[in-house]
């Protein structure tokens, strides 16, 4: 993965020409597609904030709707901006959409720099691991111990807002995460990416590809089964914005670096735990809400 030089078009954020000329299809996702919810307004202070959420559903359309419903809450009046895994980024395609939705590469010094120029941040601290665990643990935050967002709070002085999704891990039924595909493929070497997810449909891909289905019908099916593929099932996605943890005021100098990180790590994921379990008591049905 190669290192990420600091572009000054990473602190651009969110464009807002480029909203509005794609605002049609964000409030039709947002409105008819995902019916979302948002709660929590409330919590966010005026000052510049770090927003760590849960990371969900392959493709992670909740990153999307969070940013589209950002944009909505405060236009160009607030600057935010979200950390997204390198591989999107090194995709020429994706590194022109992307910082234009809001993203910046994953990177501490780029974090960090976003920080001073006073933007606010948006971070999935269980990154692609999270997002590709499989269906039957929709219900749990798992950053698998990852601290990092942490000592960006603590370095920077600033309260760290979570961000609860529930419902968009509803948009695919991943079955496994595909940690074997992914080093068979050399993908975990060269992207650092830990899985090559195993959903219903990609199954239904594969089979078209083991079958030499493509073979016989490539303009017609290889298209058609990408499509499939890919295509978020419509999971009704709900956000609560919970009140700010002030990890600074929370560090205790009698402890130890080690120890305040943990401390401050559970405090932060029990939180979320908390409410995304309590929401997904409420949901009758799943992908319904």
């Amino acid at each position: 993965m190669k290192k990420f030089k600091m572009d000054p078009a990473y602190f651009r954020g969110i464009d807002p020409a480029f909203i509005r000329f794609v605002e049609p299809v964000l409030e039709g996702l947002w409105t008819h597609y995902f019916r979302c919810d948002l709660e929590g307004w409330d919590n966010v202070p005026d000052e510049k904030a770090l927003f760590v959420g849960n990371h969900n559903g392959l493709l992670t359309f909740e990153v999307l709707m969070m940013f589209y419903a950002w944009y909505k809450r405060f236009g160009d009046s607030r600057k935010a901006v979200g950390l997204a895994h390198g591989i999107v980024l090194d995709n020429p395609a994706f590194n022109w959409l992307l910082p234009r939705l809001g993203a910046i590469p994953a990177d501490p010094d780029i974090a960090d720099e976003a920080m001073r120029r006073d933007f606010s941040l948006l971070v999935y601290p269980g990154g692609e691991k999270e997002a590709m665990r499989p269906y039957s643990e929709r219900a749990r935050v798992d950053f698998f111990g990852r601290k990092g967002f942490i000592k960006l709070a603590l370095r920077n002085k600033v309260p760290i807002i979570p961000i609860v999704s529930i419902g968009a891990h509803e948009s695919y039924v991943i079955l496994h995460r595909g940690e074997e595909l992914a080093e068979a493929l050399g993908l975990k070497k060269k992207y650092r990416l830990h899985g090559m997810p195993i959903t219903v449909r990609t199954a239904f891909f594969y089979w078209c590809l083991a079958t030499g289905m493509f073979t016989f019908f490539p303009l017609l099916l290889a298209p058609f089964a990408a499509f499939v593929a890919l295509l978020p099932l419509p999971a009704k996605m709900s956000f609560r914005l919970l009140e700010p943890v002030y990890v600074s005021e929370l560090y205790d100098p009698a402890k130890s670096e080690e120890e305040n990180l943990e401390n401050l790590y559970q405090i932060v994921v029990g939180k979320m735990q908390a409410v995304l379990t309590a929401e997904y008591a409420k949901r009758k049905l799943p992908i319904l809400g």
